[in-house]
């Protein structure tokens, strides 16, 4: 998550609005750091004699104060307030929270009263959370799932998020990082303590069959399920078909505008066209998706250019979380996109053209608009569909990265554990790349950590 704290002063006071912006019932503004209390207290209306302030308030309690004259208004303005001490915060540090009434220029006036006291700055995006997880009270993937709730832009990527948050997907990441601690230690201490008689180095057969089951896993979390819930993505959904199946038409259609060229003639769409799809008039409840328009799928096309296209529409229905198979015909065993690891809606574009008799597929006419609102519903219903009750949680794009280079690190260790000539010391340098991957989701695991799960383990030095 990028705060640009490193850029920052540290052991400065820091606020901001911590609600949405526009008139609401009540505004929050938030304030952490060494002088949170003080720069409080410098607002409030004089406490009572022998009343040290803001820092007297009760923690966590909602109490009752007064903004002095000329902070936000004429007259002292009524409103609430809370600290929170550190470490007992959100930042780990003196924290206090003011709840005004929602007016967007009173918010603004408050801030820059608040801004105006010593050693007090704006907070920088993402600054609260970060200041959480520098003070240990909040992990990596905690800290991800608040940005992800706020990003959400339908009920999958808002449970996903959850999950972040309450660190159901952090912990399952965690037990495979300390399953590649675990296989780490052993093979290092088959290098480092093959004089001690205590330690037996791990059978080969064994550390190649747990390899593969922790590899497995994370190709799982890797696999199609995952991309339900890509964190603030919309869900992909491409129109598939032969060539001159009236794919741009319905692109245009169902955008209600025409983005896309279309033509009788063959050929005309050459590239992927991606354009946003707003469902929420015909599927109340769902939101926007990514439609794409993609060249035909041409089986006999011969040149550089034809062969291209084909390459790329099937990359991008590889990609898809919802696919349109679009065939005037109804022909749609003749031109399957593959195997359907994903929702494909079958679609007998051209109705109003005399065909095939087939009933199979949904029949549309682009050009009148003849029974597009049953499938934009068709598509909302696919692309917002709950994940799969296998579907592992949400992965976001770093996270990707993150584990697609773990299961590389994986690869390289059981390349090395099962080659004609096992190297104890390659084995050693694919389990530590694949935890350093992992480290980043969760945090580091530093070679001290390795160290310690081979003395608990094998007893060393009794």
């Amino acid at each position: 998550m990028t705060t640009g704290s490193d850029s920052a002063p540290a052991g400065q006071t820091i606020a901001a609005g911590a609600s949405g912006p526009g008139r609401s019932v009540r505004a929050i503004i938030r304030l952490s750091g060494p002088g949170a209390l003080d720069v409080l207290a410098a607002l409030l209306v004089a406490p009572p004699a022998g009343c040290p302030g803001a820092a007297a308030l009760a923690p966590g309690q909602l109490v009752r104060v007064a903004l002095r004259p000329g902070v936000a208004a004429a007259a002292a303005l009524p409103c609430l307030a809370t600290v929170f001490h550190g470490p007992r915060s959100f930042t780990g540090e003196d924290s206090a929270e003011l709840l005004l009434p929602g007016s967007p220029a009173l918010v603004e006036r408050v801030l820059a009263a608040i801004l105006r006291q010593p050693g007090t700055r704006s907070a920088l995006p993402g600054e609260f959370s970060a200041r959480a997880y520098l003070s240990g009270k909040l992990t990596i993937d905690r800290a991800e799932g608040i940005a992800a709730g706020i990003a959400a832009q339908s009920s999958a990527q808002l449970d996903a998020a959850r999950r972040m948050l309450d660190g159901t997907s952090g912990a399952q990441v965690r037990r495979w990082a300390d399953e590649a601690a675990n296989l780490l230690a052993l093979v290092e201490a088959g290098i480092d303590f093959t004089d001690q008689d205590d330690v037996v180095p791990i059978r080969r057969d064994d550390l190649c069959a747990r390899l593969a089951r922790l590899r497995d896993e994370l190709s799982r979390r890797l696999g199609p399920g995952a991309a339900w819930e890509r964190a603030g993505e919309r869900p992909r959904v491409v129109l598939f078909g032969p060539p001159n199946a009236g794919k741009s038409t319905l692109f245009n259609a169902l955008l209600g505008r025409g983005r896309s060229v279309a033509s009788p003639a063959a050929g005309t769409t050459r590239d992927a066209l991606a354009e946003t799809l707003d469902l929420g008039t015909d599927a109340p409840g769902s939101h926007a998706v990514t439609l794409i328009d993609l060249p035909g799928l041409d089986t006999h096309a011969r040149g550089e250019v034809g062969a291209a296209m084909r390459d790329r529409a099937l990359e991008e229905a590889a990609r898809a979380d919802v696919i349109i198979h679009c065939d005037p015909r109804g022909r749609f065993a003749e031109t399957a996109p593959g195997p359907a690891s994903r929702p494909v809606i079958r679609v007998r574009t051209m109705a109003d053209l005399p065909g095939s008799k087939s009933q199979s597929g949904l029949r549309v006419c682009a050009l009148d608009g003849w029974n597009l609102g049953p499938l934009r519903r068709a598509i909302a219903d696919a692309a917002h569909a709950a994940p799969p009750d296998d579907a592992e949680a949400a992965v976001l794009p770093r996270h990707r990265r993150a584990l697609a280079a773990a299961i590389d690190g994986l690869d390289a260790a059981t390349a090395a554990a099962t080659g004609d000539r096992a190297s104890a010391e390659l084995i050693a340098a694919g389990l530590r790349s694949a935890l350093d991957a992992l480290g980043e989701i969760t945090g580091a695991v530093t070679p001290d950590d390795v160290l310690g799960r081979v003395f608990a383990v094998f007893c060393i030095g009794k």
